[in-house]
């Protein structure tokens, strides 16, 4: 059995990454859950490296000829393009209590880590297929700009003339027959049509 195993470990290769997110999907599918920063010895959980792993490839993207490599083991390094210069990010934890500890927390957030897997996984995919569309593009052969026409310029009609109103004709005053005038065209009072003159103003009445 141990033959065996020692066998199929010998045929996994070290595998090369773009991003952190993807180089921990790797790690896991080699066997290792809990990892220990390489330099302080701290302890990672799978879910804990995952959200390192997320805000590490925003923040800290790779140059142009780096890539990160996953030993056989699931150790997880950075490498300037030689894997002989591979600095070494996070190692599998070994055998102890506190490994012990962190494997029984994790089975009991189990609904968790199928998430964290799910996640893990997507963003692998969504990593992959913009690698592959940035290549298809930088190999796509580039065509001429067209240049864009200037916009044609409206034509802008005149405003039409203001309409003139023509003034209301003087509306003429209209005059009581003779003999039938009953009031002062002055004051308004009444008067008979026999009167000369208002007997309140005292104006002379038109016959």
């Amino acid at each position: 059995m141990e033959q065996e195993q020692k066998q199929i470990r010998y045929k996994v290769v070290p595998a090369h990454t773009p991003s952190l997110t993807h180089a921990l999907s790797v790690a896991m599918t080699r066997g290792s859950m809990v990892w220990r920063e390489w330099e302080k010895g701290t302890p990672f959980s799978a879910k804990e490296l995952a959200d390192f792993a997320k805000r590490q490839d925003k923040e800290h993207p790779l140059a142009e000829h780096q890539y990160y490599l996953v030993s056989r083991e699931g150790a997880i390094g950075i490498s300037p393009g030689l894997e002989w210069l591979t600095r070494w990010m996070f190692v599998p934890m070994e055998d102890c209590q506190e490994r012990d500890f962190m494997m029984m927390k994790m089975r009991e957030d189990l609904q968790i880590d199928k998430a964290v897997r799910h996640a893990v996984e997507q963003a692998v995919t969504e990593g992959l297929a913009q690698e592959k569309a940035q290549k298809a593009a930088a190999q796509a052969p580039k065509q001429p700009e067209r240049e864009t026409p200037p916009p044609t310029p409206k034509e802008t009609l005149p405003p039409p003339p203001p309409v003139q109103t023509p003034p209301a004709p003087p509306i003429e005053a209209q005059q009581a027959p003779v003999g039938r005038r009953n009031f002062c065209t002055q004051c308004g009072s009444k008067v008979r049509p026999s009167d000369k003159f208002c007997t309140h103003c005292g104006t002379r009445l038109i016959p």
